[in-house]
């Protein structure tokens, strides 16, 4: 490569803007567990936001890489000087009998409302499956060991098989989707292990690509780019990320930003506790003068989907009761007793042309079923935050069972957290009881709020329903904290397979596997760089590159310990108990500054009612034995809440002073991908 074509930040301006090094014009991305961010430095808001979790067409051949080419030439009238033609470098090796995996690629991506409407003319979903590049247990873009099937059957995710179909009308069917993928029998070749291992790194090009073609009007090659990574994203998979960007993007400069600390420069804090309510799931992460404090990061399976998955639940309580009270529909005994998505009702209205009958896989018919309960649930009717003091009522509605609930849920979340707070017990059991009582009938008689569901049937939610579909995250009742255990004791078996897995994987492989290329991969501390000194450049690039299993074995000791400990206790909780694992001299400030992102923090009834429902039970805890401390909740409007991270990221990315920070082409070709350890802290 000439000097002249090298990717230098330092003289060259990107995308629509001239200004030199002080208007670079930076991409900011960010891959949630919900939906993928892209945008550009700068603005006030994401151009292009779209679903993490797609569809994608498997099957043979390379037409992926035509539609990455297409896409980028669509993104900036630019082709990237033949890279878009040429195989994907996370595909992995293929032969010609399809022992590589090579049959069995991601060959199509389907971003549009695929929940909607089946994918196949005969009415079913065909080859089409349900994917993510974040691993469900973790949030990180690291896919399983046993995730990969050695047959060229299902992918991760679900298929869309006859015997994994699910009828939908009711007539039969078994079970499919995700539950298929670990059902493979024997053993994945290293080629299969190489090519289904990148898969979820495939899938975050495929998705900046789509961010690119979809709404910003430039190549990925003119634009350096921010991408937004998890706080507690480990070595391993930073690098190889770092190697998506340089290798696949073709992207001049990049910076990799820790979304906590960028969920504080949003709020233009430097030091704070970030509370991140996502879809997943929730993590609390202390971060003081712009550094991650990764020994108290807690986190919690409780997130968005934990509150869909109850309200979807009433919403087919309402349905039933509702039907139970026509006498119209008895006389079709095939209508499903739940409610149904709209591509289930659009099939059940067009069975007299002669279409025929809707089979879909389990993954497909569930998320149709859940997109009706976020609806619900992001029209304000289906979930709420109720006031200090509100709690679930028992399940006899007696005030002895009241107190003894909020008693015996009290002394459960003391012994599970590490912060000391006082335990209602006696008259004040009863008192806190009795408040709940009043509070709760305040509501008891309040209007009904309709919804209509896909099917027409219109369903009255009541109000106090609407508050306990939130308590699953505040609640200190019993059964709110039966919900978290089970979802939390749910989530560390998940976590156990994935670490046993990657170990097996470990323990399988010989080890003396890193001679080539580890001199620029084996450091994962900012110390100990080396230059990457080899004589044939396509070597350099070969040594650059890091294998699934070396990533797998790096990531073990991470995936063990270091990723954050998982807890049931509900988020007032789980700010103080990582606050105080911080230093003595920085709880004032952490519990000063709580900064609240996320999208599962955007409810209602109004911008305030999650931050002071936050902000009143964490002063509930810490005023108990520390009373002098003053408690701060920091946080956007509603509909900022849910890019805080990508706001931050746009304001870091558009300082001009942040160009010395960006990791160059240079750089990386020089130092290799362990340049992000010391350049992006």
């Amino acid at each position: 490569m000439s000097k002249a074509s090298q990717h230098n930040v330092t003289d060259q301006s990107f995308g629509p803007y001239s200004g030199g090094v002080d208007d670079l014009g930076a991409v900011v991305a960010e891959v949630g567990s919900y939906t993928t961010r892209m945008g550009y430095a700068g603005e006030d808001a994401p151009r292009s936001i779209f679903r993490t979790s797609v569809a994608a067409l498997r099957g043979d051949g390379d037409g992926g890489d035509d539609d990455d080419a297409a896409a980028a030439a669509s993104a900036g009238g630019k082709s990237r000087k033949g890279r878009g033609a040429k195989k994907s470098v996370l595909a992995g090796p293929s032969s010609g009998n399809g022992s590589g995996g090579s049959g069995n690629r991601i060959i199509k991506t389907n971003h549009g409302d695929w929940w909607h409407r089946t994918l196949s003319p005969d009415g079913t979903d065909g080859k089409w499956e349900v994917v993510s590049p974040l691993d469900a247990s973790t949030g990180l873009i690291y896919r399983s060991p046993h995730e990969i099937v050695p047959s060229s059957g299902q992918g991760m995710g679900g298929g869309g098989n006859d015997d994994d179909a699910m009828d939908v009308d009711g007539d039969s069917g078994g079970e499919g989707g995700a539950g298929s993928a670990g059902r493979g029998r024997g053993k994945p070749s290293p080629d299969q292990l190489e090519a289904s291992g990148g898969e979820c790194y495939e899938l975050l090009s495929r998705y900046l690509r789509h961010g690119f073609a979809s709404s910003l009007p430039t190549a990925s090659s003119d634009q350096p780019l921010v991408l937004i990574e998890r706080s507690y994203n480990p070595p391993p998979i930073r690098q190889k990320c770092l190697e998506v960007l340089f290798e696949e993007m073709d992207v001049p400069s990049t910076f990799l930003a820790r979304d906590a600390v960028m969920a504080c420069y949003a709020v233009g804090r430097s030091t704070g506790t970030v509370v991140d309510v996502g879809h997943s799931g929730t993590a609390v992460t202390p971060v003081y003068d712009g550094y991650v404090e990764n020994r108290a990061i807690l986190r919690s399976p409780i997130g968005g989907a934990a509150m869909d998955e109850s309200i979807l639940h009433l919403l087919d309580g309402l349905y039933r009761d509702k039907r139970s009270k026509q006498t119209t529909t008895k006389a079709d005994p095939n209508v499903p007793p739940y409610v149904m998505p709209l591509y289930q009702v659009r099939n059940r209205k067009a069975r007299g042309s002669g279409v025929g009958q809707c089979r879909r896989s389990d993954a497909m018919h569930r998320e149709a079923r859940m997109y009706v309960a976020r609806t619900a649930k992001e029209f304000g009717l289906a979930a709420a935050v109720a006031g200090f003091g509100y709690a679930l009522p028992p399940p006899d509605g007696s005030d002895e069972a009241a107190a003894a609930a909020a008693a015996a849920a009290a002394a459960a979340a003391a012994a599970a957290s590490a912060t000391p707070a006082a335990i209602p017990t006696g008259a004040a059991a009863h008192l806190a009881a009795e408040e709940a009582a009043r509070i709760r009938a305040q509501y008891a008689n309040a209007p009904k709020a309709p919804f209509d569901l896909p099917d027409g049937t219109v369903v009255d939610l009541p109000v106090v329903d609407r508050f306990d579909a939130s308590e699953i995250m505040f609640g200190r009742d019993v059964g709110s904290a039966k919900r978290r255990e089970e979802a939390t004791e749910k989530a560390r078996k998940k976590l156990d397979e994935v670490i046993a897995a990657s170990e097996g994987l470990v323990n399988d492989e010989d080890e003396d596997d890193d001679h080539d290329g580890g001199e620029d991969m084996g450091s994962l501390s900012a110390s100990g760089l080396r230059c990457v000194k080899t004589k044939d450049a396509a070597a350099k690039s070969r040594g650059r590159r890091q294998p699934y299993v070396r990533t797998v074995r790096r990531c073990v000791p991470y995936l063990s310990g270091q990723i954050g400990e998982l807890t049931s206790a509900s988020i007032p909780t789980m700010v103080c108990d990582a606050a105080f694992k911080c230093d003595r001299d920085q709880q004032p400030q952490l519990l000063g500054n709580v900064v609240l992102a996320g999208g599962g923090a955007c409810l209602g009834p109004n911008d305030s009612s999650f931050p002071d429902r936050l902000r009143d039970e964490v002063e509930a805890i810490i005023h108990t034995h520390t009373p002098g401390w003053r408690v701060k909740v920091l946080s956007p409007d509603r509909r900022e809440r849910s890019y805080c991270s990508w706001l931050g990221g746009s304001i870091m990315a558009s300082i001009g002073m942040f160009h010395d920070f960006w990791i160059t082409r240079k750089e990386y070709d020089e130092y290799g991908p362990a340049i992000v350890n010391r350049k992006c802290p």
